[in-house]
């Protein structure tokens, strides 16, 4: 068996080999010892500018057949998925088929009366108060159910709001849920060929995409629960457009470098911009309000030195991703299991690179 821990070293650019070698180890270094602790498997990216400092699988992709984690291992993201949900949403808004001040209800059949105040944006920013259907008692049997997009909409249309829409912030896997629906319903497009041909295409993400049950290609990491023990069955249409995308670390550099650049220009950069926009404070309650929500994307740190981040969490994989505008700083850390402290793990390795 071919471990993991022995498939690759560190892929370095020359410049990054000199100035930064001291960092580049120390973060080698600190994600090795973790693996010893069973505490990752996977795969990172670590880029500042054009410079790659670090791109390393670590560990399994597959148990059973030993085959390696690298920087072309495909994992499923998770929530990271809203970020490219959200710029679907503000590309069909460009191609005049919707705008995110557009009451849903507008674009939907039989509407439910609840439902009338809410707008697309508040969907985005998680304060259109439609609960999220994750949290459902009955969700673990639905999980591995094969839903539409219709259905899985179905699924919590009728269920009471938690709040009156746009009076707080309150993580809803829901809103995003009925985002990807609308896209469908505006563009005549399903979410997966609009995310594909709108997006991933002309970002060059040959490796992206939204994921199938049963991916037949080696290069999909097998998702673990523990470090031995496989994930819950979970079918994909129930993430759908709140969560399954499937992605490699070597990909999100290509979107972080949009995100910090905005090229390829596949969006006007206004557009770009108001998906990076701080909307809603998550914590309303603190000194300084310091972490928002944008659409898709905490903004943490409002100042000159803001951080924008996220977390993904599916059966089996574990995800954050993390720019730092100031410094130019890219790091995606995917992972095959859901005991990965992913996000603990992109803010190390933030610490580690000097930002």
């Amino acid at each position: 068996m071919v471990s993991g821990r022995e498939a690759a070293k560190p892929v370095t650019t020359a410049s990054a080999a000199g100035v930064n070698a001291a960092s580049v180890k120390a973060m080698d270094d600190y994600l090795s010892k973790l693996v010893q602790t069973e505490d990752f498997r996977g795969s990172v990216t670590v880029a500042r500018g054009n410079e790659v400092l670090l791109s390393k699988g670590y560990d399994l992709a597959d148990v059973k057949a030993g085959s390696p984690n690298t920087p072309q291992t495909r994992f499923r993201i998770g929530s990271l998925t809203k970020q490219f949900t959200v710029l679907a949403v503000l590309k069909a808004q460009e191609l005049g088929k919707l705008t995110v001040n557009d009451p849903v209800c507008r674009h939907l059949p039989s509407c439910p009366a609840a439902w009338k105040p809410i707008t697309i944006e508040q969907l985005l920013t998680h304060t259109s108060g439609i609960p999220d259907y994750t949290d459902f008692g009955d969700f673990a049997a639905t999980a591995a159910v094969n839903l539409s997009p219709e259905k899985l909409v179905g699924y919590f249309r009728d269920r009471p709001l938690d709040f009156k829409p746009g009076t707080t912030w309150q993580y809803s896997n829901s809103g995003y849920v009925l985002a990807g629906y609308l896209i469908e319903r505006t563009t005549g497009t399903s979410y997966a060929e609009f995310l594909q041909q709108q997006i991933l295409e002309p970002l060059g993400m040959s490796d992206s995409g939204y994921d199938v049950n049963n991916p037949i290609t080696p290069a999909h990491a097998v998702g673990y629960k523990d470090w031995e023990t496989l994930a819950d069955l979970l079918d994909t249409s129930i993430p759908y457009a709140a969560g399954a995308m499937f992605s490699t670390t070597t990909d999100m550099l290509k979107w972080n470098r949009f995100l910090l650049t905005g090229t390829p220009q596949i969006v006007a950069l206004d557009t770009l911009a108001e998906l990076l926009t701080p909307r809603v404070p998550q914590d309303a309650g603190s000194p300084d309000e310091s972490d928002w929500y944008a659409y898709g994307v905490r903004v943490i740190n409002r100042s000159a030195d803001v951080t924008y981040g996220h977390s993904g969490g599916i059966n089996g994989y574990r995800s954050y991703n993390l720019v730092k505008p100031r410094q130019q700083l890219s790091i995606t850390v995917l992972s095959n299991t859901e005991s990965a402290q992913s996000q603990g793990i992109a803010e190390a390795l933030a610490r580690l690179a000097g930002s």
